[in-house]
């Protein structure tokens, strides 16, 4: 090969950080669709498992994560929070999350979804119940985002507008500790509130997408970058 047709470095160099780059994405969707198989296989076998009791979620910890459970408590009708930005059917709205008194401690239970009122300024009329009262749901474990913005203020206004579920920062709005854990309550009929839980929100069948599509940009890359390089070598050497 003469000099003039030999590969140019800056060009290659791209080019094979870019397939290097784009292959890597693939297999790390190929990862998550994986990881997300398994948390449905989970998910299935908890859904018919018998419902666990508080005392036995605090003793499992992370391992009660979709369980089933049973509870009974005082839900607080004066002071809860309403996670914000949340979307139901097109429509803008908060999830009512309440502590619960129990007698194994206080846990948040997420009521579900009601609809935000027209003006951003006025807050949904949300109706709890006064006294004790039995629940069933399952065992959620949120994630915290690190790049969300808290906006909830330190002070006596009740209830709090929180822009995602964290429980040590809810806990200290309320002053008092929470079970390391959230209850989302079973779907019922006669309810103000939406209960469509999503523990999955993207399939493994999507990931699965995206990694093809990751893929064949890698292998188009590469096949552009080939005959690119012969069209120059082919106009050099005539």
């Amino acid at each position: 090969m003469t000099r003039h047709s030999r590969l140019p470095i800056f060009s290659t160099l791209v080019t094979f950080l870019a397939v290097v780059i784009m292959f890597a994405l693939g297999l790390w969707q190929l990862q998550r669709a994986d990881e997300k198989k398994q948390r449905l296989m989970a998910i299935e076998q908890a859904a018919v498992s018998a419902p666990l009791t508080l005392s036995a979620a605090k003793e499992l910890q992370k391992a009660a994560r979709d369980y089933p459970i049973q509870l009974s408590g005082l839900a607080d009708e004066q002071r809860y929070f309403l996670l914000d930005n949340k979307i139901q059917q097109g429509k803008v709205g908060y999830e009512v999350v309440v502590p619960v008194t129990t007698l194994q401690g206080r846990v948040l239970v997420n009521f579900g979804w009601v609809a935000a009122p027209r003006l951003r300024a006025e807050l949904p009329d949300v109706k709890l119940p006064i006294i004790e009262d039995e629940y069933s749901g399952r065992v959620s474990m949120p994630l915290n985002n690190s790049l969300v913005k808290e906006t909830a203020r330190f002070n006596q206004q009740w209830p709090k507008v929180m822009q995602q579920m964290d429980i040590a920062l809810m806990a200290q709005h309320y002053q008092q500790d929470f079970l390391p854990f959230v209850v989302l309550l079973d779907p019922q009929e006669n309810v103000p509130y939406l209960r469509n839980w999503q523990p999955v929100v993207m399939p493994p069948e999507k990931h699965v997408a995206y990694a093809i599509q990751w893929f064949l940009l890698a292998f188009a890359a590469l096949i552009t970058f080939v005959f690119a390089q012969r069209r120059k070598i082919t106009r050099e050497t005539q």
